[in-house]
């Protein structure tokens, strides 16, 4: 019983602390957010998120997120909430404690993602225990894949709860994201084909992203790209007030918090060339832009994530090849070693590898559409052809329950705006398509894109069937019930599960020990190795017996080979 309040305490505890950053970026970014009815507090949940990965982006360059620097940043988070100055503060929270109570299933886990061993835990840990450590990437493939969510994770550590709190923010990224769909679908302002995507995510993200355990770095950033992709959507080809533009700001450090999630976002930044479809001219809208506190803290949060990237592996951009300066740091694997990453992601990506089986010549295989016929019998029609049909029917029953099949009387014409924006996210499926097609790197997101964006537009122009609000309420409850069911059934095989995954210690998930030996340098950092995973194995570990060396400049560790 006191595992499980420490367990919700600390949980709701976090999710203030979250909210009240969320209000603190509000008032310090955009300066007149004063009340959590507006529409704009749709965003306060992500923007808490946000401001929390870019503080500890910041700090952990000093120093290690323990306890003490931990409990100070979070207490500055749940007083913030408690004193500054917001109308409607409790009906948030009631909706918001809502959302996670028809939710909370889904953070009972007694497995964690594949990859949580093999570096995620260990990534976050690190973070916990030292301060940054140049030529992490030396010591294992783990350390060259970065995300920020690494960075949120180790503030999570705290007293009590210690790592069993790592995955919290994959359920705070999915009730605002709920939280978002529901105050927008409900909205009297958004045109018909946005609330119909809106309701299209609503039904399909929950349904298909509803094992926590399954989320990793990737699907958190998916479904926060798509509520950024269907909001712009909606400003440039909808919205009558000339003050578009402005609305795009509080949009602008969410797409920088994507790519820091996931560096596979980067084609994302096409979405700038909507700028050429607003109803302003281009130079008064770039200016606006680029002076806007929005857009400076894009460039300062992106700049910071990318040191990050530098120091761990001696690349910009892990792992493009061409950021690297391998060659020129006695600490940094070369490009050659980030070339062979590259191939090797991009291969996996495209059914060139698996558990059991590896393509012959994978430099062949990858290139031009060689590999098609290959990805199509190992994974289209698997995985990828599942989640089609889930979302097929998503539309198919979301028709049934709100559209009857006559078309009003104005014809469906496309605005030349709509056209050039759906212009803009296939060429993102194009880049999707051609380097990473499998739905863990931004699939879901960009598949769910094409195809809903067309199927909205032609939902809007049919008629709708009476009593809409109510039977959206249906549609919601059916929703909540499935999502609880899945996971009802999901605790109940784990609490049966005879492995090293069982629930031992509910409702904390499982940490296996592992023996390790250790190695101190005459530097003074203290090398740990193991074999395989680390898991719970001190850092810095090593899950391999190679060779490495340790130095120390100006208050930093450096490791190199």
């Amino acid at each position: 019983m006191s595992n499980i309040i420490i367990f919700l305490f600390t949980f709701y505890i976090l999710l203030i602390s979250v909210i009240g950053y969320g209000i603190l970026f509000q008032k310090l970014c955009f300066g007149t957010f004063k009340d959590l009815k507006d529409q704009k507090a749709i965003y306060t949940g992500f923007y808490g998120l946000f401001l929390l990965t870019l503080i500890s982006l910041i700090t952990s360059l000093f120093l290690a997120h323990n306890f003490t620097h931990n409990i100070l940043l979070h207490l500055i988070g749940v007083l913030s909430f408690i004193f500054l100055t917001v109308k409607n503060k409790k009906n948030y929270l009631k909706i918001i404690f809502l959302i996670s109570l028809f939710t909370l299933s889904a953070l009972l886990i007694s497995k964690t993602h594949d990859d949580f061993s093999y570096y995620h835990f260990t990534f976050t840990k690190y973070l916990t225990e030292q301060k940054v450590i140049f030529g992490m990437g030396i010591i294992g493939h783990g350390y060259k894949l970065l995300s920020s969510l690494f960075f949120l994770n180790s503030t999570f550590y705290l007293p009590l709860i210690e790592y069993f709190s790592f995955h919290f923010t994959l359920l705070y990224f999915l009730i605002f994201f709920n939280f978002f769909l529901f105050k927008e679908i409900f909205s009297k302002n958004n045109h018909e084909a946005t609330k119909f995507l809106y309701i299209f995510a609503l039904a399909f993200f929950n349904l298909s992203f509803n094992r926590l355990a399954e989320f990793g770095t990737d699907k958190a950033a998916q479904i926060l790209i798509v509520i950024i992709i269907i909001k712009m959507f909606q400003y440039t080809c909808f919205d009558k007030n000339k003050s578009k533009i402005y609305n795009i700001l509080f949009l602008i450090p969410l797409l920088g918090y994507c790519i820091s999630l996931k560096t596979y976002f980067l084609p994302y930044m096409l979405l700038g060339l909507i700028i050429f479809l607003l109803n302003e001219k281009f130079f008064k809208s770039l200016k606006i832009i680029f002076y806007s506190k929005s857009f400076f803290i894009l460039f300062i949060s992106l700049s910071i994530y990318f040191v990050h990237h530098f120091i761990s592996t001696g690349c910009v951009i892990s792992p493009l090849s061409i950021t690297c300066f391998g060659e020129n740091l006695y600490w940094a694997d070369d490009s050659k070693t980030y070339e062979d990453i590259s191939l090797w992601l991009e291969q996996w990506a495209k059914a060139g590898a698996g558990p059991d089986f590896r393509v012959e010549d994978p430099l062949q295989y990858i290139q031009n559409f060689n590999w098609v016929s290959h990805w199509i019998e190992k994974y289209f029609l698997g995985k990828f052809l599942e989640q089609l049909e889930l979302l097929l029917a998503v539309f198919f029953i979301i028709l049934l329950f709100f559209k009857n099949f006559k078309f009003k009387k104005e014809a469906l014409i496309l605005d030349k705006r709509i056209i050039l924006f759906y212009l803009i996210i296939l060429a993102i499926f194009f880049i999707w398509f051609t380097k990473t097609p499998t739905l863990r790197y931004g699939g879901y997101s960009i598949v769910f894109l094409t195809l809903s964006i067309p199927i909205a537009l032609i939902y809007q122009k049919l008629k709708n069937k009476d009593f809409f609000e109510k039977k959206l309420k249906y549609l919601i409850i059916l929703i909540i019930v499935l999502f609880n069911l899945k996971n009802i059934n999901r605790i109940d095989k784990e609490f049966k599960r005879t492995d090293l995954y069982k629930f031992d210690n509910f409702p904390f998930f499982a940490i296996p020990e592992k023996k390790f030996i250790s190695e101190a340098f005459p530097s003074g950092l203290t090398i740990y190795r193991t074999s395989g995973h680390c898991w719970n194995t001190p850092t810095p570990c090593i899950g391999h017996s190679g060779k490495i060396n340790v130095n120390k400049n100006n208050g930093y560790y450096f490791i190199y080979r």
